[in-house]
């Protein structure tokens, strides 16, 4: 491996080339199928909280975890 930093745009350039070339090599049928799975995947992701669970709740509430004495 090369001791140079790949720019991003260059590495999602090579996995997108990758990936389409991945994807011609199946079959019409499979490539539908995966194509939407793909896209239901993006979909999903898009509307989850970019932060962890309790931390997102954290922030919309304004208050933190009230932990009881014991």
């Amino acid at each position: 491996m090369s001791g140079r930093k790949r720019p991003q745009a260059e590495i999602l350039s090579e996995m997108t080339s990758l990936i389409g070339n991945h994807l011609e090599a199946m079959p019409p049928e499979e490539q539908k199928s995966r194509i939407k799975a793909f896209g239901e995947t993006v979909n999903r992701d898009e509307k989850r909280p970019k932060t962890h669970p309790k931390a997102a709740s954290i922030s919309r509430t304004r208050r933190k975890s009230q932990r009881i004495p014991a």
